[in-house]
């Protein structure tokens, strides 16, 4: 059988066990740990900028939609706007153009008109000459 003795070594042994376990604790363990400690905090501060920079940017982002859909909307009715300004410009040019088309077309008629009266008037003083002639013509004599 084997035999235990405690002995003064096994006192100083275990007092020196315990020591060393305080002086890995003090030296070792506890720096460890704080370090340990500090970087959970620090990383759970990055997580939580991070949720926060995704929601400002998110927010950002949405704003930005809205600003462009406010803008798209604004374009929409300057266009509206421009075109109905345009449709009015063209009335008022087809309405002058037509206007001095009539007065052109009248202008023209009463020409043609007066021309016609004119030639009427000419034929009118011819036609008793004409008639003499054509009727030597087709009598085959002179009339007289």
């Amino acid at each position: 059988m084997v035999s235990i003795d405690i002995t003064s070594s096994l006192i100083f042994q275990i007092i020196n066990f315990v020591v060393l376990i305080f002086l890995l604790n003090v030296v070792l363990y506890k720096p460890i740990r704080g370090i340990l400690a500090e970087r959970k905090a620090k990383i759970a501060q990055m997580n939580s900028e991070i949720t926060a920079s995704t929601e400002g940017a998110a927010a950002k982002a949405q704003q930005l939609e809205a600003d462009r859909a406010e803008g798209r909307k604004a374009g929409a009715s300057a266009r509206e706007e421009i075109k109905t300004q345009a449709r009015g410009k063209e009335r008022e040019i087809i309405n002058a153009a037509t206007a001095e088309m009539e007065q052109t077309v009248s202008k023209l008629r009463a020409q043609i008109a007066e021309e016609i009266g004119q030639a009427r008037a000419q034929l009118k003083g011819q036609v008793q000459t004409f008639g003499v002639e054509l009727a030597s013509k087709i009598l085959g004599r002179s009339i007289q």
